[in-house]
C-alpha cells in the first residue's frame, strides 16, 4: 500500500482555489485561527455580520485532522449514548446528543444552499456487535436511544445477514439520519463561499505565537478584537491549554473500486451503511461516493502513544481481521492508506473555553468527530457575537475546562501523557458518573 491521504488524491482533477500566505501586517474584528471543520464553521458563521474576519490555516483548508478524517457524520464519536446516560442522565445525554445532531444539520444545510461537491451522501448509522459482550452493548445501546426518544431498529445475529453478510457479528442496532462526507472536500468548497462573502482566507500560513491582540506569523502578523483558536496538536509554546489536550491514533486506508457483485455481497439489502463494531479499539468503514471501501482501525498499543506512527503493520491488521467477517472480500486490494492523531480531551468531551486572562482569546480543542467541530465552531462564534445565549448556557458546563476528571494531572508528569489519557478514557468511557457532581463553569469562561 502506498503511504499517501486518499482525500488528497481524490482533489486531483477538481477545480482548486489556490489562495498565497499571509506576508503583511492587517488588522480585523474577528480573526479565526484553523481552517478545519471548527474553524470553517466558526468563519461561515460570522458572515454577513458587518464584521471584518480573517481565517488563517498552516496547510490548506481542511487539510490536517479534518482532511484525514473517515468522514462519519453521525452523533457519535468515542462516547455511546449509552455511556452518556450512565454518565449525565437522560435528559443530559440528551442535551449533548444535540450538539452532533446540530453539527450534522450545519454542514447539511450547507451542502445544499450552496450545493458543494464533497462527496456528500446518505448512510444510516449500523452499530455493530461483536460475541457475547458485543451483543449486551448493541441491547444497551437500543435501550438507552428508547429512553431518550430517539428512533432505532435492532437485529439479533441472523436478521443482521439480511443487511450485512458477514460472518462474526452477534447483532447491530442502526438508525436513520447520518450521512458520510469528504471533510477535506467539504472545507475546500466551503472556501470559495468564504472568500465570496469578503473573508480574508489565507492558507499556508501559521500561527506561530499570540502577544496581546495580534498573532503572528511566519511573513506577517493579523491584530483582531476577538480571536477564536481552532487549531490542534496545540504545544505549551502557543497555550497553557495545551496541558488539556491528548490524542488518540488511528489508520485509514481504501480500497481499489469495488463492483456491483461485490457491494451486493456485502450489503445485500442494497442499503449501503457507514459501520463500526463494539470493541475498545474499534473498527470502522463505509463505502465512498465512488464505491471504494473506506476502512479504519487501531491498536490497543498506539492509539495512545505521543507520537505518530506510520508503519503500514497496524492497518494491515486491521485489513486482515476486517477480511475474516467479510470472506468474500479476501481478494480486495487496499491501495492507500494514512496515519492520523485525533486531538481529544480526557473524558472525551471538547473544551470551549475563553482565557480568563486574555478574555478576547477563545478556544476550541480536543473535538472528536466532524459533527462535533461543527457546532463548536459555530458556538463559539455565537459567543463572540453575543447572539443565542440562553442555548449556550447549557452546554458551559459540559465544555468548561473546569470540569471534574477522574485522575489528576500529576499523574502525567510521573507516568507520562499516555498513561493518564488511557485511565481517564478508560473511566469516561465505562465508568464516570457525573450526574451528582455539581460540574464547574465560570461565566468567564464564554
Amino acid at each position: 500500500m502506498l503511504l499517501q491521504n486518499w482525500w488528497y488524491t481524490s482533489l486531483l482533477g477538481k477545480p482548486y482555489h489556490k489562495i498565497d500566505s499571509l506576508r503583511e501586517h492587517i488588522s480585523c474584528d474577528v480573526l479565526v485561527v484553523g481552517g478545519g471543520m471548527s474553524g470553517v464553521s466558526a468563519a461561515h458563521a460570522l458572515m454577513n455580520k458587518g464584521l471584518k474576519v480573517v481565517l488563517i490555516e498552516k496547510n490548506i483548508l481542511g487539510g490536517s485532522s479534518t482532511g484525514k478524517s473517515a468522514g462519519f457524520l453521525t452523533p457519535d464519536s468515542e462516547l455511546e449514548l449509552s455511556q452518556l446516560i450512565r454518565r449525565f442522565g437522560v435528559n443530559g445525554a440528551k442535551e449533548l446528543w444535540e450538539v452532533p445532531v446540530k453539527g450534522i444539520s450545519l454542514i447539511k444545510q450547507n451542502v445544499e444552499k450552496y450545493n458543494l461537491d464533497c462527496d456528500f451522501q446518505k448512510q444510516d448509522s449500523l452499530f455493530l456487535g461483536i460475541g457475547k459482550s458485543g451483543w449486551q452493548d448493541v441491547q444497551d445501546e437500543l435501550e438507552s436511544r428508547n429512553k431518550a426518544g430517539f428512533e432505532s431498529k435492532i437485529y439479533n445475529e441472523q436478521e443482521l445477514k439480511n443487511i450485512i453478510h458477514a460472518t462474526g457479528y452477534s447483532g447491530a442496532v442502526s438508525y436513520a439520519n447520518t450521512y458520510g462526507i469528504s471533510g477535506l472536500q467539504y472545507c475546500q468548497a466551503m472556501k470559495n463561499i468564504l472568500t465570496d462573502a469578503g473573508i480574508q482566507v489565507y492558507e499556508a500560513t501559521e500561527a506561530l505565537r499570540i502577544e496581546d491582540h495580534t498573532v503572528f506569523t511566519h511573513a506577517g502578523s493579523v491584530k483582531a478584537d476577538k480571536i477564536i483558536i481552532c487549531i490542534d496538536k496545540m504545544t505549551h509554546s502557543f497555550s497553557h491549554f495545551a496541558d488539556d489536550v491528548f490524542h488518540a491514533q488511528t489508520f485509514l486506508s481504501i480500497s481499489e473500486p469495488l463492483s456491483d457483485k461485490e457491494i451486493e455481497s456485502i450489503f445485500p439489502s442494497g442499503q449501503k451503511f457507514q459501520c463500526w463494531d463494539s470493541t475498545l479499539v474499534y473498527s470502522y468503514f463505509r463505502l465512498t461516493g465512488n464505491n471504494r471501501m473506506l476502512l479504519g482501525g487501531g491498536s490497543a498499543f498506539t492509539t495512545f502513544l505521543s507520537k505518530e506512527v506510520h508503519s503500514a503493520t497496524v492497518i494491515d491488521e486491521v485489513i486482515t481481521k476486517f477480511k475474516q467477517f467479510f470472506p468474500s472480500l479476501n481478494h480486495l486490494k487496499f491501495i492507500q492508506y494514512w496515519p492520523g492523531q485525533i486531538d481529544t480531551t480526557r473524558d472525551l468531551l471538547p473544551t470551549l473555553v475563553r482565557d480568563d486572562k486574555t478574555p478576547y482569546l477563545h478556544f476550541c480543542f480536543g473535538v472528536v468527530g466532524l459533527p462535533w467541530a461543527s457546532f463548536c465552531g459555530n458556538f463559539l462564534a455565537e459567543c463572540v457575537l453575543g447572539t443565542n445565549v440562553p442555548e449556550q448556557k447549557k452546554y458551559f458546563e459540559y465544555f468548561s475546562s473546569r470540569r471534574p476528571f477522574a485522575f489528576p494531572i500529576w499523574i502525567e508528569k510521573v507516568f507520562g501523557k499516555p498513561v493518564l489519557f488511557s485511565l481517564d478514557n478508560y473511566w469516561a468511557k465505562y465508568h464516570q458518573i457525573d450526574i451528582k457532581d455539581k460540574m464547574q463553569y465560570d461565566k468567564k469562561d464564554f
